[in-house]
């Protein structure tokens, strides 16, 4: 009990106080959590992206078999969240399917990896996070939108900032070359601004969406990402000879809430917008409860 209550104090507490207070000062000053989760997509979060992969010192087998138990992970809960929506109508269904399978990987996974697992965690958390945001910026327009076609969904990954920083980050580790000095200043001043901008625009974007009444739908949504997440992706990562930080990073990934920009997906490409954002802000809420369980778990694997 002492264990999950210094998790609860030390790791998820200080996340959700920074959630907190944007919260409070987007419902004082009405702000849009468009413009901020903007920011964060394409000026900060690549900025760290680019700086981890950079200098990032894991081993491509390693990396590589992190991502292979991670892709496993999503295919099983996608089959998982489409075979438990059955019988619904397809847009539904296929909400079921994304707002299952997308976690937080940005907003709630790089601050609680960092806290709980220090910086080797985060280097492992933001290699998944680029396999996620590839994810679901290229099959989120399928899954959590009206039908749209796979040349937009392309588009859309390709006009991704954060895959042009992955590689450009992973070509300079690789040829050992360094940027000069004010550039990598500059690039350090963002970075070091991606996890309290993303944790602000949560925070934002749960203030905005304060008023709902959840469906029978988002509580088995929110089911099935918070608390079978974490079991298929222990069992999965296991299965597959996972281990260690890297399966305990895997295990704490499976059991974020659904990612905020499932539900701006839907709102973009006019899909259950409401099914989406009440899952988002629903498992948000639950996750202060059920992380410092499954951290205390995955600290266990170490």
């Amino acid at each position: 009990m002492l264990a999950l209550f210094t998790l609860l104090l030390e790791v998820v507490l200080p996340v959700f106080a920074v959630v907190a207070v944007g919260a409070w000062v987007g419902r004082r000053f009405d702000l849009q959590v468009g413009p901020i989760n903007r920011l964060a997509i394409y000026a900060a979060v690549p900025a760290l992206v680019f700086r981890t992969m950079s200098g990032i010192e894991m081993a491509w087998g390693p990396a590589l078999h992190l991502v292979g138990g991670y892709l496993a992970f999503l295919l099983l809960m996608g089959a998982v969240a489409f075979a438990a929506g059955r019988g619904w109508r397809p847009s539904r269904r296929r909400t079921l399917v994304g707002t299952s399978v997308f976690g937080n990987a940005a907003n709630l996974n790089l601050p609680v990896a960092l806290f709980a697992f220090g910086d080797p965690g985060l280097d492992r958390a933001l290699v998944l996070y680029v396999v996620t945001a590839l994810a679901l910026f290229g099959l989120g327009p399928l899954l959590l939108g009206r039908a749209t076609g796979v040349r937009r969904a392309v588009r859309t990954a390709l006009g991704f900032p954060v895959l042009w920083a992955t590689v450009a980050g992973l070509a300079l580790n690789a040829t050992g070359s360094t940027l000069p000095v004010g550039a990598t200043r500059a690039i350090g001043l963002l970075a070091d601004a991606a996890v309290p901008v993303v944790l602000l625009s949560l925070g934002i974007h749960l203030a905005r969406s304060a008023h709902w009444r959840p469906e029978r739908r988002t509580w088995l949504a929110v089911g099935l990402k918070l608390g079978l997440g974490p079991v298929v992706a222990a069992a999965v990562g296991a299965a597959l000879g996972l281990a260690g930080l890297d399966l305990a990073v895997l295990v704490v990934l499976g059991a974020m809430p659904t990612a905020i920009n499932a539900a701006m997906l839907a709102v973009e490409f006019g899909g259950e917008a409401e099914q989406a954002g009440e899952a988002v802000v629903v498992g948000t809420a639950l996750a202060v409860l059920t992380l410092p369980l499954v951290l205390a778990f995955a600290r266990l694997l170490l």
